[in-house]
């Protein structure tokens, strides 16, 4: 089975009542703080997200932050792969 994970071509996900289209080929590294992105665990499910912070200096890991604004922070070595989206106008 293919997931979003793989994938090589602009896709559509679903959550909640939100349509996003996302797009692999957009470089993760040029993704910015305030991006939604879908979040792609080593293992587990993915979740869509807003970036609030990258790995840096001050610490390995990165924050997000939940459409209803909970932060939460994800290890960089648990991050597989991220990548941007925005909100499908499209049903």
């Amino acid at each position: 089975m293919t997931t979003g994970r793989d994938a090589e071509e602009p896709y559509r996900v679903r959550t909640g009542a939100v349509w996003y289209l996302v797009d692999p080929t957009f470089p993760s590294a040029a993704i910015e703080p305030g991006d939604i992105v879908v979040v792609y665990p080593v293992s587990g499910d993915a979740v869509v997200a807003i970036l609030g912070k990258r790995p840096g200096p001050d610490g390995p890991t990165w924050v997000f932050a939940t459409q209803q604004g909970e932060r939460f922070e994800v290890a960089a070595n648990d991050i597989g792969t991220v990548h941007l989206a925005t909100v499908d106008e499209i049903p």
